[in-house]
């Protein structure tokens, strides 16, 4: 057998690994991505839907920039349980109500929120 056809033969056989490992990992990190909750990325600072795009769209290039970028970070944002929906919620340190985003406590307390007029006009 000609050194050349050997060579060829095992350049497109470690190609053709190369692409299966890296098919396999993409489909891998999409399913991680997605099973993420979306809490756990709120609480990295960014948004589930925007990693779910670059890794669907962008192929191994975006699942490669999701191990490099914010895996970990996102994996490390693990709280337990989620947090509570957005509302208005005793603040831990007045325990005057004020606004909880879902993520954070915001500036908005419910004293500089305007009250309805009283019933009947008085």
């Amino acid at each position: 057998m000609e050194v050349g056809g050997l060579f060829f033969g095992l350049f497109f056989v470690l190609f053709f690994c190369v692409w299966a490992a890296s098919l396999v990992y993409w489909i891998v990190a999409i399913v991680e991505v997605a099973r993420i909750p979306d809490y756990q990325y709120r609480a990295a600072g960014t948004e589930k839907v925007v990693w779910v795009l670059v890794v669907v769209l962008a192929g191994i290039v975006g699942a490669l920039i999701w191990l490099l970028a914010r895996r970990k970070d996102v994996l490390a944002a693990v709280g337990g349980a989620p947090p509570p929906p957005p509302g208005w919620y005793p603040d831990p340190t007045t325990g005057e109500p004020r606004w909880w985003d879902g993520v954070r406590w915001t500036a908005h307390t419910q004293s500089q929120t305007p009250q309805p007029p009283s019933w009947p006009p008085r």
